[in-house]
């Protein structure tokens, strides 16, 4: 199958440049967002979405790579939203999303970095609801968040809950942040009771949605990698050095077609991954974990690279590099980093040679 976009893809990715051609890193895109319907993207129908898939939502994550806008778009509809879709169970989805999908309500997903796994303890009560306690640490947006989604952890297994962020028994706390055009927060609960909606293979469920929300990462890694190589080679065209522009010297030549091939391997992984439908789970993970892999190293590569070839300028204040840089560093980080991912690849190479010989 082609690895690209389709002509609606296309079309879109061409409607968010437009769209965003003017924003200034760290400048909200929220309402920008909500008129033009993105948040709607990946979810059904029936829930009040527009029908598509993750493919379609990782052209907006790409587009909000490049401009760096600042808006809940991966933590209320990526993170939180696709976490609902896929583990909770049938009335829980029925209550909870169509506030998120319309982005009437934003929501933050409250869990450790792998997703399945937490710092929140959780005690089902008679009444069926969740009694949460313990802190959670670098919760994206959770501070503004209007509704938490919260993995958390019984005697019995793992659990899902939902409640709202202003609920009794919860404290928020924004914490210090590498990267300037997001928010990021501590999350405390002091038996704080949230809503029990967890759906059946409820793990399994959240391995899969992990898959997905690295993918939607890599494809933000992507349009962060795509905004350095371009703004770099625009200036390697008019810098002029010794009596040239610097893009004429082979060494400065060498280094942006690096940044070039690093960039398109990335994204020809992630949009691989991103036709999730076609995958069971275990080879959604091998492939998300790849496209995690060569966009994170993709994007810091591209940022790394950009500041040097752009000179003293690009350590300047002033200059928006620093804001790539410091986006994908941190977006690097999250869930998990790369050296779990690199292994989880290493040991589905490694499992296929085998099966292969046999």
């Amino acid at each position: 199958m082609p690895i690209e976009l389709t002509v609606e893809q296309r079309d879109l990715q061409a409607a968010l440049a437009d769209a965003w051609s003017d924003h200034a890193p760290a400048q909200d895109l929220w309402s920008s967002i909500r008129e033009l319907g993105l948040t709607e993207i990946p979810f059904p129908e029936d829930l009040g979405g527009a029908g598509y898939g993750v493919k379609d939502a990782s052209v907006v994550m790409t587009a909000h790579g490049r401009c760096l806008g600042s808006s809940p778009y991966l933590s209320s509809v990526i993170m939180a939203g696709l976490t609902l879709l896929h583990a909770a169970d049938d009335e829980g989805r029925r209550e909870h999303l169509p506030a998120i999908v319309t982005g009437e309500r934003r929501a933050a997903l409250v869990c450790g970095s792998a997703i399945v796994s937490s710092s929140i303890d959780a005690e089902l009560t008679e009444r069926g609801t969740l009694l949460l306690s313990g802190r959670q640490d670098v919760v994206l947006d959770a501070a503004s968040a209007d509704v938490l989604v919260v993995v958390a952890h019984t005697a019995s297994g793992v659990e899902l809950g939902v409640l709202d962020g202003g609920a009794a028994g919860v404290r928020r706390e924004v914490r210090e942040s590498l990267d300037l055009t997001r928010e990021f927060a501590s999350v405390e609960f002091a038996g704080a009771e949230a809503v029990r909606v967890s759906g059946p293979q409820l793990a399994k469920r959240l391995d899969r949605a992990r898959s997905l929300l690295m993918i939607a990462l890599a494809a933000e890694q992507v349009g962060i990698a795509r905004e350095c190589l371009e703004m770099t080679v625009d200036y390697a065209k008019t810098r002029q050095q010794f009596g040239r522009t610097i893009g004429s010297f082979q060494a400065l030549k060498h280094r942006l077609v690096d940044m070039l091939v690093a960039t398109e391997l990335a994204e020809a992984a992630m949009l691989d991954a991103a036709d999730a439908d076609r995958f069971d789970d275990a080879d959604l993970a091998d492939r998300a974990a790849s496209a995690r892999v060569l966009a994170g190293r993709a994007a810091m590569f591209a940022a790394e690279e950009g500041i040097q070839i752009h000179g003293g300028i690009g350590f300047t204040w002033e200059h928006p590099l620093h804001h790539h840089f410091r986006r994908a560093k941190t977006d690097q980080l999250l869930f998990q980093d790369n050296d779990v991912h690199v292994d989880s690849v290493a040991r589905a190479m490694l499992g296929r040679v085998r099966a292969a010989s046999v």
